[in-house]
């Protein structure tokens, strides 16, 4: 039989543990550029701003600008004690906020929704757009920091409807650092329907659901990196 030399069998020893090697960093930088693209969509709205409208996914607020801002008020004017039926009114949706408004640049942006019934028509329909049930800015309409509408009320429904407006201040620098939002929820009674209680609230921080789901989203990240790191 054929006598393999020590060398080579050294050779190839060496050989194949730099394929081993080889493998393995390879398999550490497949899993370190997939756990990478998780972290970038797990914190992808901390890093960008939505100046063309956002839907109902800012429902419970401007969750990739953190929680609510000090600095930032909203408000819905114009809504009556009690509403009649089929009336019209004249609303205005506001942002105050001590962030400093840049006249030049975008200002503000907001998303409005309501449950209950009735008809919405904004002032100035190029600066805003309806969607997922609600409405929002559109880009052309980020340059203020008030928004003009009107509500006309259910015709044949004597229940209370239910109000709600996120709004954002931003500083223009088109991104989520330096803005700050605000939410305001309002429910207004009929003149003839049962009465309501706790009709305004202002969230102020980011929600249970919000942070459980954040943490469950560290934990499968925290998971994944250590079974493919084994």
């Amino acid at each position: 039989m054929e006598q393999v030399p020590l060398s080579s069998q050294v050779s190839k020893g060496q050989a194949c543990s730099i394929s081993m090697k080889q493998m393995r960093i390879n398999r550490v930088s497949t899993s370190v550029l997939w756990a990478s693209m998780l972290l970038v969509l797990l914190f992808a709205p901390s890093i960008s701003s939505l100046p063309t409208g956002v839907g109902d996914m800012a429902n419970e607020g401007c969750l990739c600008h953190g929680g609510t801002s000090d600095a930032t008020t909203v408000l819905i004017s114009g809504l009556p004690e009690k509403f009649e039926s089929n009336t019209t009114y004249n609303l205005s949706l506001k942002i105050e906020s001590s962030i400093e408004a840049s006249a030049d640049s975008h200002q503000g942006g907001f998303r409005f929704f309501t449950k209950g019934g009735g008809a919405v028509q904004f002032e100035n329909t190029s600066e805003v757009q309806e969607l997922d049930d609600g409405w929002t800015h559109e880009l052309a309409g980020t340059y203020q920091r008030q928004w003009n509408l009107t509500w006309t009320s259910p015709e044949n429904s004597t229940e209370p409807v239910k109000f709600s407006l996120v709004g954002n201040a931003v500083n223009g620098n088109e991104q989520s650092n330096g803005d700050g939002w605000s939410s305001h929820v309002l429910s207004i009674p009929h003149v003839d329907g049962p009465p309501v209680e706790d009709t305004i609230s202002q969230q102020t921080d980011i929600s249970a659901l919000d942070w459980t789901v954040f943490a469950a989203g560290l934990a499968a990240l925290a998971f994944f990196l250590i079974r493919v790191l084994k």
